[in-house]
């Protein structure tokens, strides 16, 4: 064999050394990586899902795949795993799988929804599927348009149609109470107390007759008695005036319970018994029925549905303008004055 024959098959050999030298150095290299490396088994969308995909439907488009622990296992992680994928040689075993993961797909997709759209790919975490309710859930002031707040009233059932009013029903508001008046009957029969307190409208009888009847300051004809008609009508008064008025008029129902016009429950025709109504009113409007909430019993009357509403002036004795009542008290005496000098003239 010839001295180049010896070198050439060194030269091989050595050749030979080296390269199994650098693939055990790579091998080792590419053990201490995946030793450090953890692939978990996860959920991904094979397709696209749409929102509010029911969970039922979107399964079929759910497969199991995998994930490098580290972008799944983290405190607060809503991400689905199930484990390992696989555990290299000299891993630490608390370093494997992901047990403080949720892991039941089927519990996450049971009655849900899609929250919102998922791609192709997506890992599928807890929080991408919710409740029907939890989907159509808005908070309620996001319905109140400009210029317009909401507040509630509780009537008693048969304050509330039955229970039968429902979200974007119009009603009116009716406002029932008992105003005590002795006192105030008490007012009317002195005349010098009611015309410091009342005004001239209400003055003594002498300043209210000056040549009325008969030519008699104050008298009644024919008799030498004063003629005092708000004392008169006084005597005439109840101890307490009962009312009942109509002091609002075609206001839209937001709520009724936990029923509400941007997310409905669709009881239908079931009575909801009595619950919590919110109406859609001005500000100046939240004051009145706060005022009648306080102060008088309140009932509710449903207006018809999809037709034109005509308001209607309703008189009525109202617990926060007493001089209304004044008002008509005084008509009264004046009809009265009016019909003595009438019959006097015949």
């Amino acid at each position: 064999m010839g001295r180049r024959t010896i070198v050439l098959i060194i030269a091989v050999v050595l050749a030979v050394v080296s390269a199994f030298a650098v693939w055990r150095y790579l091998t080792t290299v590419e053990d201490d990586i995946k030793a450090d490396i953890t692939e978990v088994q996860v959920y991904r969308a094979a397709e696209f899902v749409d929102t509010a995909t029911t969970g039922e439907d979107a399964q079929p488009f759910i497969e199991s795949s995998t994930a490098l622990r580290e972008y799944v296992v983290f405190e607060g992680s809503t991400v689905i795993c199930t484990g390992a994928a696989d555990r290299n040689e000299g891993q630490d075993p608390s370093q494997v799988g992901c047990p403080e993961n949720p892991n039941n797909l089927d519990i996450i997709l049971d009655g849900r929804v899609a929250a919102g759209p998922i791609s192709a790919g997506q890992v599928i975490t807890t929080d991408m599927f919710v409740t029907p309710a939890e989907l159509n859930s808005i908070s309620l002031s996001e319905s109140i348009p400009q210029g317009k707040v909401a507040i509630s009233v509780r009537p008693e059932e048969t304050g509330a149609v039955g229970g039968f009013i429902r979200p974007g029903d119009n009603v009116n508001i009716v406002a029932s109470a008992s105003i005590p008046i002795n006192g105030f009957v008490q007012l009317l029969q002195d005349p010098e107390l009611r015309e410091a307190i009342l005004g001239s409208g209400f003055a003594q009888p002498e300043a209210q007759q000056a040549g009325g009847i008969d030519g008699d300051i104050g008298t009644v004809p024919g008799s030498d008695e004063e003629f005092d008609a708000v004392s008169n009508l006084a005597e005439t008064l109840p101890s307490q005036l009962d009312f009942t008025q109509t002091i609002l008029q075609d206001l839209e129902v937001l709520a009724v319970g936990e029923d509400t016009r941007p997310s409905p429950i669709g009881t239908g025709l079931l009575p909801q018994g009595t619950q919590l109504i919110v109406l859609e009113v001005t500000p100046e409007q939240a004051e009145q029925i706060e005022y009648a909430r306080q102060y008088t019993s309140v009932s509710l009357m449903l207006l018809p549905k999809d037709l034109p509403y005509t308001p209607f002036d309703s008189r009525g004795v109202l617990v926060d303008d007493i001089f209304d009542l004044i008002d008509r008290i005084q008509e009264q005496v004046e009809e009265q004055v009016e019909g003595a000098i009438g019959s006097s003239g015949t």
